[in-house]
């Protein structure tokens, strides 16, 4: 009897855990990407556009074996990869649902209607309208692409910069970095701490919440927002405050239509305890799916797996799942400066009772350069780490963080340098994972 498949479009190398679940699951993986060479290529490589669903369908008609599911962690892929479940028999959320899911505007929209939305924002067609916003808004704003992710196309203006702002520039920005032809959006900046959460939602519309995460944001960046630490059930934010963000963020999926889906969502708490919606996505993302999240439940993988059994009819429990683990997405965010020592990484200055399931410091050589970074496509390098909520704190992991940059790092002498490679991460190097 032939093996079943699981499909991937995409093969970046944050995706490297999809080869352990698919080992795990004992069926083989197929990976769609336009690349000649991705850094996951899988046991099928598929040559294509991973936006363009009928040729991809087309190409599976000649597989052995059935085709269990699709998944993606690109946002550009969400619809094409929704058509495809569609075609496979099962069943994915609405269409339209998707079509929100994969715009800013229109999902703010939805949530201003639901009441959930108390920030202010508008569609931006041209360098005007994001002008005449600011002005009228008269306070600290932001600018990106209705239509991207990974923090690219991103401008944060502050209040006393608006008179003087190159409003042309800072529209430009925005729509280049969008992945279709669009408006940009122009939202009012609102302070706070922002978390993300990750969800499945079922058919009859409950959803349940794997994880809620905790963000910090680099300051080696210029105007942007980078993420460069997500924490998954943090132990110094109080469960009762995790519980009412993962509530709040399934009224949010649910008022996009969302079903049968998974959601990525990402929401500041304000001082004064309100929530703000930034954005969400229907999807997830590689190492967050198949790691980060999956191990909070208890099960590796199993995160994947719900994605795929909601899709076949399966229903979930609402609320956040309970867990005594803790979880970090850590990206490597060192100051400007030129690296020291070889071999030098995270996981040396920790205890071992935190484990690192994966990651990547291909980057760290002697004579490597360091300089700031303007998306998420130029972080350096990352670990995926994983152990009780008691031992996996945000003080630990920054001590040895400042340990790691001052034993192997000469800060400083590169300030008006850049690495000349900034923008392309070596393939994922996943070391001692527990989905192995």
């Amino acid at each position: 009897m032939a093996a079943d498949w699981m499909l991937l479009l995409g093969g970046n190398e944050l995706n490297a855990g999809f080869v352990q679940v698919a080992r795990a699951w004992g069926v083989r993986l197929a990976v769609v990407d336009w690349n000649e060479r991705p850094a996951i290529a899988g046991d099928r490589h598929i040559r294509l556009d991973i936006k363009s669903a009928g040729p991809i369908v087309a190409a599976l008609r000649g597989f052995e074996g059935r085709i269990r599911f699709a998944y993606t962690s690109a946002d550009v892929a969400v619809p094409s990869t929704a058509a495809i479940n569609a075609c496979l028999g099962l069943s994915p959320a609405p269409d339209a649902a998707i079509a929100r899911a994969c715009n800013k505007t229109a999902m703010n929209e939805a949530w201003s209607a639901a009441g959930l939305l108390g920030k202010r924002f508008a569609a931006c067609t041209g360098a005007a309208d994001v002008r005449r916003f600011a002005l009228d808004l008269g306070r600290k704003l932001i600018v990106k692409p209705a239509d991207s992710s990974s923090s690219r196309g991103i401008t944060v203006v502050e209040a006393d910069e608006i008179g003087a702002a190159d409003w042309d520039h800072i529209f430009a920005r925005a729509m280049q970095a969008g992945w279709r032809a669009g408006a940009a959006i122009a939202e009012e900046f609102v302070e706070g701490t922002e978390y993300t959460v990750e969800m499945v939602g079922d058919a009859r519309g409950e959803v349940a919440a794997w994880g809620v995460s905790k963000k910090y944001h680099t300051v080696n960046t210029e105007r942007n927002r980078i993420a460069v630490k997500l924490h998954y059930n943090p132990p110094d934010v109080p469960h009762e405050r995790l519980e009412r963000i993962a509530d709040f963020a399934a009224r949010c999926y649910r008022a996009l239509g969302l079903r049968s889906a998974l959601g990525h969502f990402e929401v500041i708490e304000a001082p004064d305890g309100r929530l703000e919606p930034v954005e969400l996505a229907a999807r997830s993302s590689g190492f967050i799916g198949t790691h980060l999240v999956s191990i909070l439940g208890g099960a590796p993988g199993a995160y994947i797996a719900a994605a795929r059994d909601v899709l076949g009819g399966a229903s979930v429990c609402s609320g956040l799942v309970a867990s005594p683990m803790s979880s970090m997405y850590f990206f490597y965010d060192p100051p400007p400066g030129v690296w020291r020592k070889d071999g030098a990484g995270l996981a040396d200055y920790l205890p071992p009772a935190i484990a690192s399931l994966a990651g990547d410091r291909e980057r760290f050589r002697a004579g490597a350069v360091f300089g700031r970074i303007d998306c998420d496509n130029e972080r350096y390098g990352y670990e995926v780490l994983a152990g009780p909520a008691s031992m996996l704190t945000i003080e630990r992991v920054r001590a040895a963080e400042a340990a790691l940059y001052a034993d192997a790092m000469e800060i400083g002498a590169a300030a008006g340098r850049r690495d000349p490679e900034p923008r392309r991460l070596p393939a994922a190097a996943a070391r001692s994972s527990a989905l192995a």
